[in-house]
């Protein structure tokens, strides 16, 4: 691909928000997730 710098900084700027939502999304699932087992567990 032959992008202009302003449109590499510009899409290197989307993916790495994109991966910042992505892992936050992971991150609250995984939360999730031991709420459920400790809240199992402790019943």
């Amino acid at each position: 691909m032959n992008w202009t710098p302003e449109e590499e900084a510009a899409f290197v700027a989307r993916r790495r928000k994109r991966n910042i939502v992505i892992g936050i999304v992971l991150a609250a699932f995984a939360a999730l997730f031991y709420g459920i087992t400790i809240s199992k567990l402790a019943s």
